[in-house]
């Protein structure tokens, strides 16, 4: 039977502080030390320095992002959890310009984006207990939905988890938001069909008590009985 073995050596991991401090002959506490940057002060003679950057050269090592940031107590990661069944990344989605605000801020800190999924709304997770304890891998969250699941976000508050959530909510004490003035922004729109002529406007809401829904309608109605002239509400009207 013809047999067909490949004459190349097989591919080594990556190369470990032990390594290098047997290539250097030093114990692996001082690689760990020039490599890390020496932030403790310790006296090092330049010699021993010189020869653990040679034999990492040699070896190729490259410090361990994971480790380096178990290390310092920081990921260096940004969550972004979405609590709707489809994540919102259409251009005409009103969420869009959020995102694109947080990816460019976020590399501009150096942060890497982890987008969470699996719990959001109608995911395999996304009724269990602790279905937002896996944010917890990143350093902090931006939460994006018009339902949220409030034990748990008030958990994640109490515990002291940098939560941020894209859209008003008040009603979670403690919690950070940031979001659009919906009630601004839905009385802007009227006044400026107003001014195109149009004399009955109907706002189409969904019919729930979500922040943005009640803004926008406030919005609305504000708008049209500071309307000059006689204009027909017709709405708001709930789907």
């Amino acid at each position: 039977m013809a047999e067909n073995r490949s004459s190349k050596p097989g591919r080594r991991g990556r190369p470990r502080q032990a390594e290098v401090a047997r290539l250097a002959g030093v114990s692996q506490t001082t690689v760990s030390l020039v490599l890390g940057g020496n932030k403790q002060g310790i006296a090092l003679h330049e010699d021993t320095r010189a020869r653990v950057f040679a034999a990492a050269r040699e070896l190729g090592y490259v410090p361990d992002p994971a480790a380096r940031r178990l290390a310092a107590a920081r990921n260096n990661l940004l969550g972004v959890f979405s609590f709707t069944a489809t994540f919102p990344t259409a251009v005409e989605h009103s969420y869009y310009p959020f995102l694109v605000g947080v990816e460019q801020e976020a590399a501009a800190q150096g942060y890497d984006l982890v987008l969470f999924t699996g719990s959001s709304s109608g995911g395999a997770q996304a009724g269990e207990p602790g279905a937002l304890d896996r944010v917890r891998l990143a350093d902090g969250c931006l939460f994006l939905g018009r339902h949220v699941p409030e034990d748990q976000l008030r958990r994640l508050v109490a515990d002291g988890y940098p939560a941020v959530h894209i859209g008003r909510r008040e009603e979670l004490d403690g919690l950070a938001w940031v979001g659009a003035d919906y009630v601004a922004a839905s009385a802007e729109v009227v006044r400026h069909l107003t001014d195109l002529g149009h004399r009955r406007i109907l706002l189409v809401r969904e019919d729930d008590d979500a922040p943005a829904s009640t803004d926008r309608e406030r919005g609305f109605r504000t708008a049209l009985a500071g309307a000059a002239g006689p204009l027909a509400a017709a709405g708001p009207a709930r789907v």
